[in-house]
C-alpha cells in the first residue's frame, strides 16, 4: 500500500509535468485560432466593404465618363474647356507652375488693337516664350468613332479634317507669334487634346504638318507636347 501510494504520487507528478506544459500550448494554440479566425472575419469584412466602395466607384466613373461623352459632343465650349484642362494637366506634369512658368488665357493686343486671349503662354529660359492654342474637335470625330459603315466613317474623317483645317487657317489670322506684349518663337503650338483624333487627321492629309508649318503653326498631341 505504501509502494502503492509513492508510485501514484509519483505518476501524478510525472503526469502533471507533462500536461501542464502541454495545455498551456493548447491554450495558446486556441488563442492564436480565434485570434486568426477573428482576424480574418474581420479581413473579409473588410474586403467585402472595399469591394462595394471600389462597386459604387466604378459606378460613378462610368457614369461620369458617360456625362463627360454627353457634355463633349454637346457643346464647343465645355469642348473648349475640358481641352484647355488637359492642356494644363500636362504641363503640370511636366513639373512646370502655373503662373511661374506659364500663364492661361492672357489678354492681349495686337498692333490694330484687336484683343486677343491665348489659351496657354509657356515662358522659356532666355526671355522667350511660346504660345499653345488648344484646339477640341470631337464632334465629328465622336461621329467617325460611332458609326458602323465605311462610307459613313469616310464622310466623318473628312468633316473632322475639315474643322481642324479650319482652326489653322484661323488661328494663323490670329499671328500670335507677332503680339507685341510677348516674347514668342516665331511659331505657336496647336495642341489637339485627343491622340487618335490627332493620328486621323494625319492619315487623312500627311501634309497637314507643312501646311500647318507655313501658317507659322507647329501641330502637336497629348505624347509629343
Amino acid at each position: 500500500e505504501e509502494k502503492s501510494s509513492k508510485f501514484t504520487a509519483l505518476n501524478k507528478v510525472n503526469i502533471e509535468s507533462v500536461l501542464k506544459p502541454l495545455s498551456g500550448q493548447i491554450k495558446d494554440f486556441q488563442k492564436r485560432v480565434e485570434d486568426t479566425y477573428d482576424k480574418e472575419s474581420k479581413d473579409r469584412f473588410s474586403l467585402v466593404r472595399e469591394i462595394r466602395g471600389l462597386q459604387e466607384l466604378n459606378s460613378r466613373i462610368s457614369e461620369d465618363a458617360v456625362n463627360l461623352t454627353n457634355a463633349l459632343k454637346g457643346e464647343s465650349k465645355t469642348q473648349g474647356t475640358w481641352g484647355e484642362l488637359k492642356l494644363e494637366r500636362i504641363l503640370e506634369a511636366s513639373g512646370l507652375v502655373k503662373g511661374r512658368e506659364y500663364d492661361v488665357q492672357v489678354n492681349m493686343k495686337s498692333d490694330s488693337g484687336a484683343r486677343l486671349q491665348p489659351d496657354v503662354v509657356v515662358h522659356l529660359p532666355d526671355q522667350k516664350d511660346v504660345i499653345i492654342d488648344s484646339k477640341v474637335t470631337l464632334t465629328a470625330y465622336h461621329r467617325y468613332v460611332s458609326v458602323e459603315t465605311d462610307e459613313e466613317k469616310q464622310g466623318a474623317a473628312i468633316k473632322h479634317l475639315q474643322s481642324l483645317q479650319k482652326h489653322i487657317k484661323d488661328l494663323g489670322g490670329k499671328d500670335y507669334q507677332n503680339l507685341p506684349d510677348v516674347r514668342t518663337l516665331d511659331f505657336v503650338l496647336l495642341f489637339l487634346p485627343v491622340e487618335d483624333a490627332f493620328n486621323l487627321a494625319v492619315q487623312k492629309d500627311p501634309d497637314i504638318f507643312s501646311k500647318a508649318f507655313e501658317k507659322n503653326i507647329i501641330l502637336v498631341g497629348p505624347s509629343t507636347l
